[in-house]
């Protein structure tokens, strides 16, 4: 029962020290350029047949429809202090939104290996992939 009791003492704790933790891998940098990039992908071709049979005598005609497929980016260049990145997001369906951040501002975001996290300005997390970082040039 003590266990019981100390377990539920110590959960908030711990879930603070977790937020916490995580809190403080956010990085602010500067948003100094977006695009909207069409990649293409290859094409899909699809096949309609019409065939016929009538009075023993068989008649097919087939046509061919070639359509390109393309991937949809959302690409981000995102200025710190120390180093600029240029990362993409993909938008996987036609409806999907790029994260919403304003050209100029501040952005809050973290980075994991080659991928980022951006916090939009609606408090939505949008994953990117890094495409590039360089150092930020001191003026």
């Amino acid at each position: 029962m003590k266990r019981i009791r100390l377990a539920h003492a110590l959960l908030p704790a711990l879930l603070l020290s977790a937020t916490l933790a995580l809190a403080s891998d956010w990085h602010h940098g500067k948003l100094m350029d977006t695009e909207k990039q069409e990649v293409p992908t290859g094409s899909t071709t699809t096949y309609n047949t019409d065939a016929k049979a009538r009075n023993g005598n068989y008649s097919q005609n087939t046509t061919a429809h070639s359509t390109d497929d393309t991937d949809t980016y959302q690409v981000f260049t995102i200025q710190t202090h120390t180093k600029t990145y240029i990362v993409r997001e993909k938008l996987n369906f036609p409806w999907s939104k790029p994260a919403n951040i304003t050209l100029g501002e501040d952005v809050k975001f973290m980075v994991q290996g080659n991928k980022m996290t951006i916090l939009d300005d609606d408090q939505k997390q949008h994953k990117a992939s890094i495409v590039k970082a360089s150092v930020t040039q001191a003026p």
